[in-house]
């Protein structure tokens, strides 16, 4: 254990010019207790665990003169900390072995998450994981706990690489789409390739190049995995599991903003006669001439200028006579209004209110010139699933899905299939979601009144 907790507690008494003593006394623990979760031979008992750290930010906050706010500070700092040391006990606890076995679904998806909450700690690098298998169907509705694991690990990036069978994805839609856009949605920066697999793959997972684990057998509800930290057997599992892997047809994959644009991938999907459009930001699309014009006058290069001439030309001549349903957020709506921020081509601009006022109404008035422009409004005031409210962009045309996390960075985070299964799949997702009660069909008329 690498007294995680015990360090951090130390460097906050140190802050608060707190002793010993006085945190035991309020605490009403014996300083004892206090001094071996200082030197990291003991951890406070799991079951108080969480009270026991609330105390202790209560008391440190009020030492330094702080409210309630820095109270939730100081919990979530030590809380973090106790988490990291009690995971590393939890899985030591496991591993006595070079291999060893794990039966049950549950002990397997919590000995996972125990690995994920180690890696970028003792690891000190972003986390990548690889599985030969069908890695959301493991974790079925725990997909959240997955999630959550993954974000309090603290990692800044994410790459992640799985198996899905063709079949199973067309059998269960629903559940494949919602899982990755949940994955996507949930987390600030991940990159996801999703392999097209079949029966007799070795099930095998690897995290970075530490921890291996594979699946024995995961079928009419029993489980069973060995796992392994030894470095020369998780290079063994690596190599096989690279060989299987090698030659694959991709079904999901990351993409680079700039190999977007120099594939003309964003330019063909504006340009298609039949579009499916979901922006968890301002959209990005149809401005007027004029506005156009400036923006290719303040091109900081030529070629993004070329780009934005291109756009031009399709916007007017192609996407404003699509067939076209475009879903929004009212508070984007609002928040575009207000600050005129704006990616385009994924490059940040910034329009007064005049001009985001001027798009609005061309929209308006497209939507009145082409019966098939459809714009339908999701009021995210009200209450709405985590899949809802987190939900990445999503473009859609009849090649292709592309897939775009911008809440975090409007630069990166895209990703693309031109799969027909898996576009279909999105595709029956997105038109799902206009029969939801949540989400709106609006008139011209409607849209102006945001004005």
């Amino acid at each position: 254990m690498n007294n995680l907790f015990g360090k951090t507690l130390r460097s906050l008494m140190d802050g608060a010019e707190v002793k010993e003593r006085a945190l035991a006394e309020a605490l009403s623990y014996d300083t004892t207790y206090i001094s071996k979760w200082l030197n990291g031979s003991k951890l406070p008992s799991p079951r108080n665990a969480e009270s026991v750290i609330r105390q202790m930010a209560g008391f440190l906050a009020r030492q330094k003169g702080g409210g309630d706010e820095q109270e939730q500070e100081l919990f979530l700092v030590l809380k973090t900390a106790y988490d990291r040391d009690s995971s590393y006990i939890s899985f030591q606890s496991y591993n006595n072995h070079k291999t060893s076995f794990l039966r049950g679904r549950q002990e397997v998806i919590e000995l996972l998450n125990d690995a994920l909450i180690q890696m970028p700690h003792a690891d000190g690098r972003d986390i990548v994981i690889t599985a030969s298998f069908d890695l959301l169907r493991l974790y079925r509705e725990d997909i959240t706990v997955l999630i959550k694991t993954l974000r309090s690990a603290g990692t800044q990036r994410i790459r992640l690489t799985a198996v899905l069978s063709p079949e199973a994805l067309d059998s269960d839609q629903r559940f494949y789409i919602d899982s990755l856009l949940d994955i996507i949605g949930g987390l600030d920066y991940i990159e996801m390739s999703i392999l097209a697999g079949s029966a007799g793959l070795p099930e095998i997972l690897i995290i970075n190049d530490v921890f291996c684990m594979q699946l024995l057998w995961n079928t009419g509800g029993e489980t069973a995995a060995v796992f392994s930290s030894d470095r020369e057997v998780v290079a063994e599992f690596a190599r096989v599991q690279g060989r299987c892997l090698s030659g694959l047809e991709s079904l999901l994959a990351p993409a680079r903003p700039e190999e977007l644009r120099r594939t003309n991938v964003q330019l063909d999907s504006y340009a298609d006669k039949r579009q499916w459009l979901f922006f968890n930001e301002p959209p990005a699309l149809l401005f007027p001439d004029e506005i156009m014009d400036q923006l290719i006058g303040d091109a900081r290069t030529e070629e993004y200028a070329a780009y934005l001439r291109k756009l031009k030309s399709i916007f007017t001549g192609r996407t404003s006579k699509s067939r076209m349903d475009l879903v929004l957020y009212a508070s984007v709506i609002n928040r575009y209004l207000a600050d005129g921020s704006v990616s385009v081509g994924n490059v940040e601009h910034r329009l007064t209110p005049e001009q985001a006022q001027a798009h609005l109404q061309h929209l308006s008035r497209l939507m009145r010139e082409n019966p098939d422009f459809d714009i339908w409004l999701i009021r995210d005031t009200t209450m709405l699933s985590d899949t809802v409210r987190r939900a990445p962009s999503l473009f859609i045309d009849t090649i292709s899905v592309y897939i775009e996390n911008a809440r975090a960075d409007a630069h990166g985070n895209f990703h693309i299939s031109m799969d027909p299964r898996m576009r279909e799949a999105f595709q029956v997702s997105f038109e799902r979601m206009l029969h939801q009660p949540y989400c709106t069909k609006l008139t011209p008329e409607d849209l102006l009144r945001y004005l």
